[in-house]
């Protein structure tokens, strides 16, 4: 008899934990976390996670034919600029400063705004945003530019992915550049 609740006693003092489940998330949760995402600050590149502009362009353009090559590669090149810093300034709008171009200003909410690349190029300006996501669509007179960054769970570290896409191309143009913060 002496066995029978040493052998009970186990299972009901585990009952009391068992029966705790986890509680559902709350509504405000999701719009917490995306409120926890810190866009703001200096990133510089981290070069060994990240494509190199010009091989990729190469790489892309590697079955076309001579002209066809050097054509396209001057227009990638002039497109698809590489940079090794990243400032952002998140808030009301947000400010995007890609290496020594002028910062691109669009509004948070998704709203066009203009922009002046430095050769004088203009464009048509978007953002919007999504948790840990953040996509800029730039659109030129004859090609369009998106920028997907995504925010790593670190946070310490953004991956941003740029497609060109051009009407005259059978394919998106495409490459990856990783930044790290460095505040």
């Amino acid at each position: 008899m002496r066995l029978l609740p040493l052998l009970i006693l186990p299972g009901l003092l585990a009952l009391p934990v068992s029966a705790q489940k986890a509680k559902p998330a709350q509504k405000g949760a999701a719009a917490d976390k995306e409120a926890m995402i810190k866009w703001d600050g200096e990133w510089s590149l981290h070069a060994s996670q990240s494509d190199t502009v010009e091989e990729q362009i190469d790489d892309f353009l590697k079955d076309q034919n001579f002209a066809m090559r050097l054509y396209w590669k001057k227009k990638l090149q002039s497109a698809c600029r590489g940079f090794n810093k990243l400032d952002i300034l998140a808030g009301e709008s947000f400010s995007v400063t890609m290496g020594k171009e002028r910062p691109i200003d669009t509004p948070a909410d998704g709203t066009e705004a203009d922009w002046k690349r430095s050769d004088d190029e203009k464009f048509k300006v978007t953002l919007t945003r999504n948790g840990p996501t953040m996509i800029q669509t730039l659109r030129g007179d004859d090609y369009t530019l998106k920028y997907v960054y995504s925010m790593r769970k670190d946070g310490d570290s953004l991956a941003l992915q740029v497609t060109c896409t051009h009407p005259k191309l059978d394919n998106p143009f495409s490459y990856k550049l990783v930044f790290k913060r460095n505040d």
